[in-house]
């Protein structure tokens, strides 16, 4: 282990680095000599495999059902019957991002106690992580406010799905620039030339308050967006229940929802956007549209919920040597959590595209894999009484 003892050495360091510094060194064995390659954390040190077999399943899982979802959707042109598939493309490409780039970088770095990344990777990686969350939130809040316009004016031309879905990646990307401003980079060669060529330390910026910043961004990124896609919904709710009553609403520019109601062909494909002035709703269609689109956003809500209080509550406790096991096991398990809707959304999204063949057929397949393993049960429990019955008898014939 380095001794950061000798007084020169102290001295050379900025002074709102020591207490850094001496925090990060005391992390390390004592028995570490090269600080080149990556040193686990001594935190996670007995619990690592469990995160990486975690964190892989859910790497592996939320790709392979995203990528499905882009495929289904791309396959059937479904893109083309409901703007609303395009918003659901985009969420599957953001589950995509997550789970190919930002979600290995992440566990390495939570497992790694030294930053072996360089100085671009510790400005860039904050951005990173943090663009694809404001996408799936921008996405989620622009699927509500088209479909809300769209349940209480249906003559209206919808909103540009394709031009939406870039505006939110636009939009993203402006919400995390000023993140390199908080962020400050220590490379240790500088300072402790013996082994630490090429280490640094990855910090928040100590000179700049950012608590107004981060508390901001809670408020601006996901308290208003939940707030304003629960009114809305509300109000589709509000819509939806005059229509069920009526399989197929029939609307023109002179004819109230209440007023008439013609059943639609539920194989035609309606085409969005239309020049012609008559829309057909159905809303049985449009609220099990509604159910899955609710339940997609309550879990994404749920799952990101407890990263985003951790954050905030990270700038009220300071970390430190005594306390890092605590933030640590506790910050990996929020981010793992977090990106649990990169498996829940595209399930989601199958149920609700499945036919009513395709869930009986799965219901089926349950309901007899449930009958066969209490089959098994019952013959094992019958097993092992028979054979308690033969230790009997075998006993009892023994003079």
């Amino acid at each position: 282990m380095v001794e950061l003892n000798s007084a020169h050495q102290l001295d050379e360091l900025p002074h709102k680095w020591v207490d850094v510094v001496v925090d990060y060194l005391r992390g390390f064995r004592n028995d570490t000599t090269d600080f080149n390659r990556p040193q686990l954390r001594p935190s996670v040190r007995h619990m690592y495999p469990a995160f990486v077999c975690g964190y892989s399943a859910l790497i592996m899982a939320g790709a392979l059902c995203n990528a499905y979802v882009l495929v289904i959707v791309a396959r059937k042109r479904l893109y083309a019957a409901d703007p609303v598939y395009v918003y659901v493309a985009n969420l599957a490409l953001t589950g995509v991002v997550e789970c190919v780039s930002v979600l290995p970088i992440s566990l390495m770095v939570l497992l790694v106690q030294n930053w072996i990344f360089g100085r671009f990777l510790c400005f860039f990686l904050p951005m990173l992580q943090d663009v694809p969350t404001h996408v799936t939130m921008l996405t989620f809040l622009l699927m509500a406010i088209d479909r809300y316009k769209h349940l209480k004016h249906p003559n209206k031309i919808r909103l540009p799905p394709l031009a939406c879905t870039f505006g939110c990646w636009i939009v993203a990307f402006c919400i995390v620039l000023p993140y390199p401003v908080y962020t400050a980079y220590l490379d240790l060669g500088i300072y402790i030339k013996v082994q630490f060529e090429g280490v640094g330390i990855c910090a928040v910026n100590m000179a700049d308050d950012m608590q107004d910043y981060l508390r901001s961004l809670f408020v601006l990124t996901y308290m208003i967006p939940l707030l304003s896609m629960g009114y809305l919904y509300s109000k589709m709710s509000e819509i939806l229940r005059e229509l069920m009553n009526v399989p197929a609403v029939f609307y023109s520019q002179d004819i109230t929802p209440r007023s008439s109601g013609i059943r639609s062909n539920m194989n035609e494909v309606q085409t969005p956007n239309s020049d012609s002035d008559d829309v057909e709703i159905d809303g049985y269609k449009e609220s099990k549209t509604q159910k899955y689109l609710i339940s997609m956003i309550v879990i994404y809500a749920v799952c990101l919920c407890p990263l985003m209080i951790l954050r905030l509550a990270k700038l009220e406790v300071s970390e430190t040597y005594e306390n890092s096991r605590h933030f640590d096991l506790t910050f990996m398990i929020c981010v793992w959590l977090a990106f649990v809707p990169t498996v829940t959304t595209p399930l989601l999204f199958v149920a609700w595209n499945s036919d009513s063949s395709t869930k009986e057929r799965i219901r089926r397949y349950f309901k007899r894999t449930k009958v066969t393993a209490e089959q098994t049960t019952r013959t094992m429990s019958m097993e092992g009484l028979a054979a308690r019955n033969s230790i009997y008898t075998v006993q009892e014939s023994v003079p």
